[in-house]
């Protein structure tokens, strides 16, 4: 008697279309979390913007005056991680007007500012740079007499101002 003998398996085409199908499930959430992680920095750092608001409003309060420089007694807290990697935030204090602006980069690598106390998406007209931001306001950045960074490039070192 002859045994018969059956064949057990997958073929190749029915292994490469599981491949096919596994592939394009991978992408599809790979873009969908990736979308998700940079809705989560832009919110982020949206509500570290509102959150500096309102500790400058609070100083104008106190002291009659919006502050230069910000000083860690003022307790900022930014969520770093959301932030893009280098040139990511700036001050910029005008003491001839008494305003401010902000300007900063989310890890996504979209641009907030805030102007006139409201926080605003994109650059301002002067782009985003240290000196852009002061522009803002009409002036020219100076470091040392109007500007802050919130993350220094050269050093790798975030603000002590900036928690």
């Amino acid at each position: 008697m002859w045994a018969i003998r059956k064949n057990s398996g997958f073929t190749i085409v029915e292994l490469l279309i599981v491949v096919v199908v596994i592939g394009v499930l991978a992408a599809i959430v790979i873009v969908a979390y990736n979308g998700i992680t940079a809705s989560a920095n832009d919110a982020a750092v949206r509500s570290d913007l509102a959150n500096i608001v309102k500790r400058l409003e609070i100083q104008k309060v106190e002291d009659g005056s919006y502050p230069y420089p910000i000083t860690t007694a003022m307790d900022v807290h930014v969520t770093k991680s959301a932030y893009y990697d280098v040139n990511n935030l700036y001050y910029c204090y005008d003491s001839a007007t008494d305003q401010y602006a902000v300007q900063v980069r989310s890890a996504s690598g979209n641009f907030f500012r805030i102007e006139g106390g409201s926080v605003l998406e994109g650059t301002g007209s002067g782009g985003y740079w240290a000196a852009g931001t002061c522009d803002i306001l009409g002036i020219t950045w100076n470091g040392s007499t109007n500007g802050q960074f919130g993350y220094n490039a050269t050093n790798d070192t975030w603000a002590s101002w900036a928690q």
